[in-house]
């Protein structure tokens, strides 16, 4: 049973926690205050079932918040909490956060629990113990039930039988109607086709050497045309080749002064280059050689300074001041003229220069005039154009038509002969098909029995229950008949009226007594709820249902929750005073904030 529900920025609730207690309780208020928004918050929930429409996250809020705490049957507690964003929330929208008694676990272990401890699968407990999400969906056939029942009483592996045998008579017949038209073909027939075969076996071999054929012309043409490309953009490489190639002939031959070959021009830049650098280090050996003996001429100046008045260094005479006077001057007329040598040569080294560095670049743009390769072979055939190539195209794509069509007709004549000959065996295949079919025929009536009266057997005691307890309620408006299939009808004067022609009022009773009776007889569930089902009924009826729903968590049987919402106010208190401590109410017209739980009605 449901033991709490929390609502945070659910619709209009801010944040309640309705705390609930075993016995039935009735939730009560006026339309529009919020009845159906509690039952829609604890079946999304428990479920994962979306709300009927709209985004419940209330306005102004970014999401909103549903937690509710189950106490199962074995006295373990699941608490279960999801969290719906401000879009439309969809059944599988988002992750719940489950925890048994305290341990945090996974959705797969939520649903195999479930399964256990109430003896049926998930969705199956949702329709049966929360109310549909539109009153449309809330029908006695849209439980399920019969799937429900296969399961509970282990009658399921019939079910599949059924659906198996019903598939292999369905084949069978299949395969005795293709089996029927192909016994058409007689002894004739097979002559014919297996002629039929070789001509257009030959066709197709035909039409193969007229497409390989054309396939080599195309080949051939598109061979020519790429040999002649190639050719003209060796000729557009070569005549650029040619032309700057001349340019730099030209040039080296106004550089040099004389002709060179083209073959010749590297070698002969290269060399003239080495001779200027030769040039250049020879007159810096002689700038070198020259400027050493102006050193020393210098040092001999300075010595003849120092032995003014005095005896020659090398003589030893005495000199006179006439004497030093033209040794100085024939000194200074030999370091002039040493000069004058020194400046020609750096003249000449930087002419050197001038003139390698414009070898050189000139050498730079000979080798960076692209080659143009090897020159291609002429083509040994005929030249070819565009024009030949599309028409050498269209051939290809005519006698490849050709050759599928030609193909796609010998498949089909190999195909019908094929066909033909499985004919002649087809007498004893149908007698055998024939006899499968009766075979499976009669397995498939006596499994259908057998499962019609398995199903019949366990679901009497529950539908005899319905059918009494319908009666009680609706004496004077015929009786029901509940099917294995969960669907109900109403014998009225000799005619079986379906249960969409029930009156609102009608289908909710049966509705209800049937979810009661299913919970407490075919399921171990403990707790059901229901959205203003008295609404619609007869007041004396109303009477009655609400007489049920209080009765059928008095202890007696394994339910230990109903809750119900009406806006039935003065029944639900009628019935809460008469037993007080087995029915509770809850006026959800309290504050949104409020903790609420099921105690004596606000004042």
């Amino acid at each position: 049973m449901i033991r709490t529900l929390k609502l945070r920025n659910w619709r209009n609730y801010q944040d309640v926690s309705l705390n609930l207690d075993t016995g039935t309780t009735f939730v009560v208020a006026s339309n529009g205050i919020g009845k159906t928004s509690l039952v829609e918050a604890a079946r999304w929930a428990l479920f994962g079932t979306a709300p009927s429409s709209g985004s419940p996250v209330r306005v102004g809020a970014d999401q909103a918040v549903a937690v509710v705490e189950l106490v199962l049957p074995t006295d373990q507690v699941l608490t279960i909490e999801r969290v719906a964003g401000a879009k439309r929330v969809r059944p599988a929208s988002g992750k719940p956060t489950i925890h048994l008694d305290g341990a945090l676990i996974d959705e797969d272990a939520f649903n195999a629990l479930l399964r256990q401890v109430y003896g049926t699968e998930p969705d199956f407990l949702a329709r049966l113990t929360m109310p549909a999400a539109s009153r449309d969906q809330e029908s006695p056939r849209g439980l399920g039930l019969e799937d429900h029942l296969g399961r509970y009483f282990g009658v399921e592996g019939l079910q599949r039988a059924v659906e198996l045998l019903d598939a292999e008579i369905k084949s069978t017949e299949k395969q005795i109607r293709q089996l029927k038209n192909a016994n058409a073909a007689s002894a004739h027939r097979l002559a014919d086709l297996a002629k039929a075969s070789a001509a257009a076996a030959e066709s197709t071999k035909l039409a193969a050497i007229r497409h390989k054929a054309a396939d080599d012309v195309l080949k051939q043409t598109d061979k020519q045309l790429r040999a002649e490309r190639e050719r003209s953009e060796w000729q557009s490489r070569y005549d650029r080749w040619v032309k700057e190639s001349t340019d730099v002939a030209a040039e080296v031959a106004l550089t040099l002064n004389h002709d060179v070959r083209l073959l010749d021009i590297e070698t002969t830049l290269e060399s003239r280059s080495e001779e200027f650098s030769q040039t250049v280090q020879a007159a810096r050996v002689e700038i070198a050689v020259r400027e050493s003996r102006a050193e020393g001429i210098r040092a001999n100046q300075e010595r003849l300074e120092d032995s003014h008045d005095k005896d020659c260094p090398v003589c030893r005479r005495p000199l006179d001041g006439d004497t030093v006077a033209l040794a100085n001057q024939t000194s200074n007329d030999e370091l002039h003229a040493l000069s004058m040598e020194i400046e020609a040569f750096r003249t000449e080294i930087s002419n050197a220069l001038d003139q390698r560095q414009h070898l050189l670049s000139v050498l730079q743009k000979w080798r960076q005039i692209a080659s143009p390769g090897t020159e291609p072979a002429l083509p040994d055939s005929p030249s070819a154009s565009p024009a030949d190539m599309g028409l050498a195209q269209a051939s290809l794509d005519q006698t490849l038509e050709e050759l599928i069509t030609a193909r796609a007709e010998q498949t089909n004549t190999v195909r019908q002969l094929d066909e033909a000959r499985v004919a002649d065996d087809a007498m004893k295949q149908l007698h055998m098909l024939f006899g499968n079919e009766a075979s499976l025929r009669v397995a498939l009536q006596t499994t259908e029995a057998t499962l019609d009266e398995l199903l019949a057997q366990t679901i009497q005691p529950l539908a005899s229950e319905v059918d009494q307890r319908w009666k009680t309620l609706f004496p004077d408006r015929g009786n029901i008949t509940t099917h294995s299939d969960g669907s109900i009808t109403r014998n009225i004067n000799g005619h079986n009226l379906p249960y969409d022609s029930f009156s609102t009022g009608e289908s909710m009773g049966a509705t209800i007594v049937l979810k009661l009776l299913v919970a407490q007889m075919a399921t171990l569930a403990d707790f059901c709820w229901f959205d203003e089902p008295l609404e619609h009924l007869d007041p004396d009826v109303r009477r009655q249902v609400a007489n049920i729903l209080a009765r059928a968590s008095d202890g007696a049987g394994q339910l230990r929750q109903i809750l119900v919402t009406t806006y039935e106010e003065p029944l639900a208190r009628r019935i809460h005073e008469r037993s007080p401590e087995q029915v509770h109410l809850i006026d959800v017209r309290q504050a949104p904030a409020a903790r609420v739980a099921p105690t004596r009605p606000a004042v």
